[in-house]
């Protein structure tokens, strides 16, 4: 065999590797997506609810950023009522110090780090077992949304009792 057609046949029996990376390779930070104002900066509201809505004319950027939007909108409702939760379980505390009881603030803070590091991991491996799927950050902002959603309920449900 002349050197050329060794060459040849090395180049034809080994594996082809492609190193090519694409805006859904990877792992990333949501902390530093683009915020969906800026995105979609320019747009009337309008027609930016009736994208989010309908998704029609919508790229997967747009639909990212109109989960994204949902995980924000979501995510405000939830401070709202972490700082009512805060504020009746402090009240509580106050009460409870002066008997010498212990306190439950601390515990609960805790417990809302342990959340919010669970509400990560799991939009993260959900996001992750995907591979460089298109809808990745979609299904990601939209995993963010519910699991904030649920934990607002829970929280409903501390200020009833």
């Amino acid at each position: 065999m002349t050197h050329r057609t060794k060459l040849l046949c090395a180049l034809v029996l080994l594996p082809v590797v492609a190193s090519a990376k694409t805006v859904y390779s990877g792992e990333f930070d949501y902390h530093y997506f683009k915020s969906p104002e800026a995105s979609f900066a320019g747009r009337p509201a309008a027609e930016i609810t009736r994208m989010c809505d309908s998704g029609e004319h919508a790229s997967n950027d747009d639909l990212a950023q109109c989960s994204h939007l949902k995980f924000n909108k979501a995510n405000s409702q939830l401070q709202k009522k972490l700082k009512a939760v805060t504020s009746k379980i402090q009240s509580v505390d106050a009460s409870l110090k002066a008997s010498g009881e212990p306190v439950a603030f601390p515990f609960f803070q805790k417990a809302q780090n342990a959340w919010a590091t669970y509400r990560d991991n799991e939009c993260y491996g959900e996001t992750y077992s995907m591979g460089e799927a298109a809808e990745r950050y979609i299904f990601f902002w939209e995993c963010m949304a519910n699991i904030t959603q649920s934990r607002a309920k829970e929280l409903d449900e501390l200020l009833k009792d």
